[in-house]
């Protein structure tokens, strides 16, 4: 395991793992080693290398992708919602809004809006029972709620799952880290201290050749999928938890656990 100055998290300690990295979540500054470093590549051309890379090896998903929304429309649901969203996030929704992508569904804008109006509703209904059983990993990253208005979920797994930006975590998170939650998803995990290095770690990956893509059979209409590899090579079947989808980003387990509740 090799220590690695990094820009991307608070304590700038960055591991590679069997070659996967992954990042240490103490609290404190970047350190000066990495301030005022330009990162790889900026956002813009990210989601350019992104957007090539789908429709070159999944060109279907690449057809569900919807044009991107406007700065007006951003605008607008910030002003619904009391919200300013990251940047990243801006930008990811100016290049999209929605379609297949990250294994999961990209949620188009009104339905990002819909699912945090839905999460605040349940938990203004104080169903307080439903948190003792929320875990998060690391501890103390994610504030042990069942439910609550402060997550702004963009992609969803179907069942009421999502991938979510936390903007309002636990004493050790970070304002805008990427963690899992939702119905099913009692143990949570942060995935990155924050959009852009998710998309950057996820780009890395795909570019890497750390992902199975494979016709799934058994469909009427043909259907993909994208699943990024474990340590090892392994893409298996399924998952457990979501943090299985993204294996080894942030706290998520280097292996798919059946074991989970």
């Amino acid at each position: 395991m090799n220590g690695l100055c990094s820009p991307f998290n608070p304590s700038g300690c960055e591991w590679e793992r069997n070659g996967f990295r992954t990042w240490s979540w103490q609290s404190g500054e970047v350190p000066d080693c990495q301030r005022n470093k330009r990162n790889p590549y900026d956002i813009p051309e990210l989601l350019a290398r992104l957007d090539a890379w789908v429709a070159r090896e999944v060109p279907l998903h690449h057809a569900t992708l919807r044009p991107g929304v406007t700065d007006a429309a951003l605008d607008a649901l910030e002003a619904r919602q009391g919200v300013t969203l990251p940047p990243a996030l801006r930008a990811l929704y100016r290049w999209h809004d929605g379609g297949d992508l990250f294994g999961l569904e990209f949620l188009s804008l009104e339905h990002l809006e819909f699912n945090r109006v839905s999460w605040a509703e349940i938990a203004a209904d104080r169903m307080t029972d439903l948190d003792e059983d929320i875990v998060s990993h690391p501890p103390g990253a994610i504030r042990l709620l069942y439910a609550t208005g402060d997550w702004l979920p963009f992609l969803h797994d179907g069942g009421g799952n999502h991938v979510a930006l936390d903007m309002h975590p636990g004493p050790a998170g970070r304002v805008g880290q990427v963690v899992t939650t939702g119905r099913d998803e009692e143990h949570r995990f942060v995935l990155a201290p924050d959009l852009e290095t998710f998309l950057r770690e996820y780009l890395r990956r795909l570019e890497s050749g750390r992902v199975t893509v494979r016709r799934l059979s058994g469909f009427h209409d043909e259907t993909w999928s994208v699943r990024l590899q474990e340590p090892g090579g392994r893409a298996p079947d399924g998952y457990g938890v979501l943090a299985d989808l993204f294996p080894a980003f942030g706290a998520a387990p280097e292996h798919m656990d059946t074991g989970w509740p």
